[in-house]
């Protein structure tokens, strides 16, 4: 079964759950589960942080566990959102003031694609666009074809956006996106590794025929897509008119996306046509 939400989303469902309750909030949630999750979860007196902790444990040993025919992982993240505090009422009203638990849960549901309103979940991209399988996918080809040093990028910035470290996150989604291009382009002619990094090695690319001029995605006078692309992740701040949440949560999705198509180029064989 295809997971909907990450697990950094779920641990983070659950770390807001722990929060907010008592053992016997708790207890009373792991007995809605039924007996094949409480009986697996120590009782008090054993910590609550403890008793969460065996929760994580037990959804990483068994990430497609249902729950009455819903996959433990909605079940978890929608138990959490109805934790969450209610929009304020009125325009003047002063918002709730968000735990750290919880405000790192709504980052995270916004990494994966969703986000809250009126108490429901709402996505924010059309749900066949996949945002955690995808993210799933692009570490699995980082390590299969062995480019830790995006991989590790990569994994700053959502660490850094899930912190709301929104600087950081920019910061290295660029790094990340230059890093795997000049990487691929190593792989598929070493004569690269001579070639300063960025644009002669994305050129480089172009030349073998691994980034289509025809489809638009470069161009040697800066207006193809991968350009552009670049152009939007290097501006010193966030764009005219969003947040800077919206923006650096754009640029992750974005990247996120493109780079997944061009690693699954990659992984077809260095030469791959698009």
């Amino acid at each position: 079964m295809t997971a909907i939400f990450s697990r950094r989303c779920v641990i983070a469902s659950i770390d807001t759950m722990e929060a907010a309750w008592y053992h016997k909030d708790f207890t009373a949630f792991l007995v809605e589960l039924g007996p094949e999750i409480y009986t697996r979860i120590r009782s008090e007196p054993i910590s609550l942080k403890n008793r969460a902790s065996d929760l994580k444990r037990l959804f990483d040993l068994n990430p497609t566990m249902l729950v009455d025919g819903e996959p433990l992982a909605s079940v978890l993240v929608e138990r959490a959102v109805q934790l969450l505090p209610p929009e304020p009422e009125y325009e003047w009203s002063r918002p709730a003031r968000l735990t750290p638990e919880i405000e790192t849960f709504k980052r995270t549901l916004e990494m994966d694609g969703y986000t809250v309103a009126d108490g429901a979940l709402r996505r924010i991209l059309p749900a066949d666009i996949g945002l955690p399988e995808t993210e799933s996918e692009l570490m699995r080809l980082l390590g299969k074809h062995g480019l830790e040093t995006p991989k590790g990028h990569l994994q700053q910035a959502m660490d850094a956006h899930a912190r709301g470290n929104w600087a950081g996150a920019n910061g290295q989604i660029r790094t990340f996106f230059d890093a795997l291009l000049d990487a691929i382009a190593e792989r598929i002619d070493p004569s690269a590794k001579a070639l300063p990094t960025g644009q002669p090695r994305r050129s480089k690319l172009a030349s073998h025929g691994f980034l289509s001029v025809a489809l638009n995605e470069w161009a040697d006078d800066g207006k193809g897509y991968i350009n552009g692309l670049v152009k939007r992740l290097h501006p010193a701040g966030p764009h005219p008119g969003l947040s800077d949440e919206d923006d650096s949560t754009f640029r992750l999705h974005t990247v996120l996306l493109a780079t997944t198509l061009l690693l699954r180029r990659f992984d077809r064989g260095p030469t791959a046509a698009p």
